[in-house]
């Protein structure tokens, strides 16, 4: 599978916000995706990239989007890295990896993010890429759901 990485077209939320939708699918009683109208605003004031697919059949009659990741300012001047997300038939195949760099290239500020500390899979992922735990705070979303702040500074800021 071929794809490009590039910001969403304002057309392209509807798609964005389709995926959102399916690719959380081990969370659907715990987890509410993003509604549609802020996939639009993102569309239009966030950095959201998106990884399109370019050799093959899209993944639906008009999707061809295979993953995407939204990133806004902060109140603090930091980056957020709000969300990665990749189609399941997609996953494996270096579309999140493609996203992560292609974001992290165009950061001029640290890049926050939080994770469940539980999720040793991801923290050592978000490691490899060169995020640090800046903190840990315990029931951060709700009392059981503990997060780590994930930091990455870029090089052109240390």
């Amino acid at each position: 599978m071929k794809f490009e990485i590039a910001s969403a077209r304002t057309d392209e939320f509807l798609d964005v916000a389709a995926l959102d939708r399916i690719a959380w699918p081990e969370m659907n009683d715990t987890f509410i995706p993003d509604g549609e109208h802020i996939w639009r605003v993102w569309c239009d004031h966030a950095t959201l990239l998106v990884a399109k697919i370019i050799d093959r059949e899209p993944l639906s009659e008009s999707n061809q989007i295979a993953g995407a990741l939204v990133m806004f300012a902060s109140q603090t001047g930091d980056m957020f890295l709000h969300k990665i997300m990749v189609h399941p038939v997609c996953r494996g195949r270096g579309v999140g990896t493609a996203l992560m760099n292609a974001v992290l290239e165009k950061a001029h500020a640290p890049v926050l993010l939080t994770v469940d500390p539980l999720n040793e899979a991801a923290v050592s992922l978000y490691e490899q890429f060169g995020f640090r735990i800046r903190e840990r705070i315990d029931g951060f979303y709700r009392p059981h759901e503990d997060r780590l702040i994930m930091e990455y500074v870029p090089a052109d800021l240390v």
